[in-house]
Formats: structure tokens, sequence, C-alpha cells
């Protein structure tokens, strides 16, 4: 989801009550964004740090979601059950790659077959999140370094650059070990930049993958 109301020192926070009649969501979004990342520093709210990054999460964010992720896991975990205790074990949500990482080989190369199938079938549908290509625009005329960090695979991100013409510098797919919500790849990205995390912020819609990774480093996230 993309960003829309500054908190704090460049802090994009999500939600928020809307008055009826307002824009379409996604051009609050943007404009949101803009009005955030364009913010000064004023008396009242004393200096800001500088913004010199922003580091995007894809599914959900960049992109519109398009994979059933449910099915996706009751297939890779073996049905209902297996899927209802996985979300159970995981405070309602499921972490699948860490799911099967310790399985045998066999079985773990099976999952990452059904994960690769049910990825393939998303790239026909793969649609830009509304307003994403203007809000980069809005970064790069402002200097503001893009980064990307997804679970998907190389491939998808390849695609992604090809098809939408939006190029993210370094682009982390899940080849990059550890992936997130460890914060190895966002302190990659910003020692590849040589900007502080505190210069950087890491917008995403997952709360376990993205905003999570605020408590373990100093970078504000989204």
């Amino acid at each position: 989801m993309l960003p829309r109301l500054l908190n704090g020192p460049h802090r994009l926070l999500l939600g928020g009550p809307h008055a009826s009649g307002a824009a379409p969501l996604h051009r609050r979004r943007v404009l949101a964004g803009r009005r955030a990342m364009s913010a000064s520093a004023s008396p009242a709210s004393g200096p800001r740090r500088p913004l010199r990054g922003v580091v995007f999460d894809m599914d959900g964010t960049l992109t519109v979601p398009v994979i059933d992720f449910p099915a996706m896991y009751r297939e890779v975990l073996g049905g209902d059950a297996a899927y209802a205790a996985a979300r159970g074990s995981g405070g309602g949500s499921v972490d699948i790659l860490h799911c099967i990482e310790d399985w045998a080989p066999d079985k773990q190369r099976h999952a990452y077959e059904v994960i690769a199938r049910f990825e393939r079938e998303g790239l026909d549908r793969l649609q830009i999140m509304p307003g994403a290509s203007e809000l980069c625009g809005f970064l790069d005329a402002k200097q503001i370094r893009r980064g990307l960090i997804t679970r998907n695979v190389k491939d998808t991100v390849d695609l992604f650059h090809q098809r939408f013409g939006m190029t993210f510098t370094p682009a982390l797919s899940r080849e990059f070990r550890p992936y997130k919500p460890n914060p190895a790849p966002l302190l990659h990205i910003c020692s590849a930049w040589n900007i502080p995390p505190h210069e950087v912020i890491m917008v995403g819609d997952s709360l376990k993958d993205d905003v999570s990774i605020l408590h373990l480093i100093p970078s504000c996230s989204i």
C-alpha cells in the first residue's frame, strides 16, 4: 500500500478516516505521499531527518495482489487442517518459506514447484498499483533513491521492470538470503547506497514482513 500520511520525522503511516466525497483512494495515496516526502521542517515539529532513499515491497505495494496465497498455502502444506495449524502457530499469518525451509529435500523441492506454479500464473495478470508510477516519478525528481525487497523470485522482478519501465536498484528477490523480515536485505541496500538506515524508509503492506523491520533497525517503516 502506498504512503498516505506524515506523522513525525519522515514517517509515513497507513489508514485514517477520510471525508465523504474525497478523491479516489489511489489518488489520495499519491498526494499524501508527495506531501509527506516534500514536507519541510516547521518550528512546531523541529528539524526533520533527510529522506534519501525509499525501499519498496512488491506484491500489494507496487503491484496489485493477484496470487491466491491461501490456495497456494493449502496445496503446499497439504490441506485445510495443515493450513489452519500454520495460521494458528503464525499468529494468523503464514510464512510459507519459513514453514518449508527444514523439510526433507524431495518434499521441499515439490513445495517450491507449487509456489513457482502459482507465481507463474500470477505473472500473466501482473498489474501496477495505481499511483505507483507517479510516486516513483516524484522520488526521481527529488533525487531520492528507490530500492526493492521482495520474496518473489528474480524472474518476476525482471518482468516487473520490463513490463512497467520502472527500475529499482538494488532489487533483491528471494534468492538473496536471509530474506525479510530479517533486516539483512534492507541493511544491504543502505550499504550499497552508502546511506544510513535512519535516512531510508521501508514501504510495504505486511505487518510481519515489512513493518516489523522497524523494530530491528533504526529505519522508518510504512
